[in-house]
Order: structure tokens, then C-alpha cells, then sequence
């Protein structure tokens, strides 16, 4: 369900997220709060993609946020492939609904710890992964799943679809 694509070096892009923060647009959703990395053209870059793709269109959001023009973040986007690209935060102690994507995520954990895990359900049993710092992780959320952070303290993602 999890796959390791790369080792990776997290403490540029955490410098990179730390610096900028405060000057990017959030939106709350509970526990959860993101942030457009992409969006559908003509839509607010910001806001377009964040939340659920209601009827699809979730591999429409292919335009970088323009604050992320010349960055670290779009050398990931690039890289990768990325579409709907985000950074998303969940709070303590919370999680997401089981549900299913169109297409399988790019995971980059930025901020996290051993009491964060994905949890895919699966027919006679569910498979609960951590995914550490250090790697980025190509996961099937094409399959029935969800994230719980088990832990008192909120954890960070970059998180985009990919089309394969």
C-alpha cells in the first residue's frame, strides 16, 4: 500500500515551510488545516485545491500557486509530477473518514512522529503504516483508507496526486 520511492533530505524543505508560513493562506477543516500548493486555472490558487474533489477533476489542478514559483516546493512538484499538490496539517489526536482517492498520493512527512499512521482497510484485516521523515512515499489511496494522528502533537505533509 506504502512504497518508499527515495530517501530524502526533509531540512531544506522544512526551512523553506518554517520561513514562509505565516504568509500562506490556510483553510480549516476541524483538526485539519491546508493549503494550495495547485489549482484549477481560474480558480483561487490558494483555495482550489484543498478539501475533496466533489465528482472528480482532482487531476485538473496542475497550476503552481504562483508564491511557489522559484521554489524548493516546485522542484517537488516538478520532480514528482505532482497534481493538487498541498501542505497539510492534522491535529492531534484526529483523523479522516475512510475514504478513497482517484488516483494514489505522493507523501513528503515534514513535521511528524511514531504515532501518526495510515490505515488501510483491507477485507479480513487493516494494514497500519507510520511513515517516518526522511522519504517520500508513493501510497494507493485508490484502496479504502484513512490517517490518524494518534499523538498530542499536529503533523505536517506535502501531499500531491499522482496520474499512476
Amino acid at each position: 500500500m506504502i512504497k518508499v520511492l527515495q530517501s530524502y533530505n526533509i531540512s531544506p524543505l522544512l526551512r523553506y515551510y518554517l520561513e514562509f508560513e505565516k504568509e500562506m493562506v490556510w483553510t480549516e477543516h476541524g483538526s485539519k488545516r491546508q493549503t494550495g500548493l495547485q489549482y484549477k486555472p481560474g480558480e483561487d490558487p490558494w483555495t482550489s485545491a484543498v478539501g475533496r474533489s466533489i465528482g472528480g477533476g482532482g487531476l485538473a489542478y496542475t497550476e503552481l500557486n504562483p508564491f511557489f514559483k522559484d521554489t524548493i516546493v516546485e522542484d517537488i512538484i516538478t520532480k514528482f509530477g505532482l497534481i493538487k499538490a498541498r501542505f497539510l496539517w492534522v491535529g492531534p489526536m484526529s483523523c479522516y473518514s475512510m475514504h478513497r482517492d482517484e488516483s494514489p498520493r505522493i507523501h513528503i512527512p515534514i513535521i511528524t512522529n511514531t504515532q501518526c499512521y495510515f490505515v488501510f482497510k483491507g477485507k479480513d484485516t487493516s494494514i497500519v503504516e507510520h511513515m517516518p521523515a526522511g522519504a517520500v512515499y508513493w501510497t494507493n489511496t485508490i484502496e479504502t483508507h484513512t490517517f490518524m494522528n494518534c499523538s498530542e502533537r499536529p503533523r505536517l505533509h506535502l501531499v500531491g496526486a499522482v496520474s499512476e
